[in-house]
């Protein structure tokens, strides 16, 4: 939990998540065609797992800005550039999606993970407001989140999980908060800002066993979240008591040989019209 109230995208989630499915949320990122010499925003940029490749993508030449509504996340970002991962410039400040601190057609892309999940319809309408407008004619927006219907930690039933996100879905309907099921739901937010060329594709990050040390840790984290997230929902006592029973021993699912963790994902882009 940060310090906004948001769960799971503190710095130490975002890290071991990060390292998990590095691989494919690299491949995305690539995907998006970020070119030498943009200038690229990260709009949530949480720990700042991304901002090392975007400052590669844009080379030297580039320049990259970085925004997160937690300031804590905003320190490790720091962090990150201090240490020297960081091949371009990096404009780096605590703000907020909803009210972008920038002029109009600053960015030749602005690119935002997991951050959608936690903003109602009429918020992230809202964004991508924000989002076309610092965006230059004829540049990018790209969007990332997961879509959390796909989810399984075998060898865990998998009906508990579609029952746990059937729950926590009724539950955000009563907000309006899109959750962590919309990536493959928001392309007519694009549409509704007026990007045209919209393009979908998502990404199956699969990992079987063995589980590594920072897979455990992250799994761990997962599974006490999920069990208190399902009684606070009311989710069934027997659904209840086996994702407890999981979190309580979670080495009992890491060590089956059959282990096998799946998630999925999805990237939106757009581009606004020249």
């Amino acid at each position: 939990m940060t310090s906004t109230g948001h769960a799971v995208s503190d710095a130490p989630w975002l890290d071991l998540h990060f390292q998990i499915a590095r691989a494919e949320y690299e491949e995305a990122l690539r995907f998006v065609g970020i070119e030498p010499g943009w200038n690229v925003l990260d709009a949530g940029c949480g720990s700042g797992g991304y901002i090392p490749l975007l400052c590669e993508l844009v080379g030297p030449a580039g320049q990259v800005a970085a925004l997160d509504l937690a300031p804590e996340n905003v320190t490790q970002v720091e962090r990150i550039i201090q240490d020297g991962h960081c091949a371009a410039p990096v404009n780096l400040r605590v703000g907020s999606v909803l009210d972008l601190p920038f002029a109009d057609a600053t960015f030749d892309c602005v690119w935002c993970a997991n951050v959608a999940q936690y903003l109602t319809d009429v918020e992230f309408t809202r964004v991508m407001g924000e989002f076309r407008r610092v965006t230059k004619p004829g540049g990018i927006v790209a969007v990332k989140d997961s879509d959390g219907t796909l989810l399984q930690l075998l060898p865990l039933d998998p009906a508990i999980w579609a029952r746990h996100v059937a729950v926590r879905r009724a539950k955000a309907a009563e907000t309006g908060v899109l959750g962590a099921w919309c990536g493959s739901s928001l392309a007519r937010f694009f549409r509704q800002a007026g990007l045209i060329d919209i393009v979908r594709k998502g990404w199956l990050v699969e990992r079987w066993a063995p589980v590594p040390a920072y897979a455990r840790q992250f799994h761990t984290m997962g599974l006490r979240y999920h069990a208190k997230l399902a009684a606070e929902n009311g989710l069934s006592r027997s659904d209840c008591e086996a994702l407890a029973a999981a979190a309580e021993d979670p080495d009992h699912l890491f060590d089956d040989p059959d282990f096998c963790f799946r998630e999925y994902f999805v990237v939106t882009l757009g581009r606004v019209p020249a």
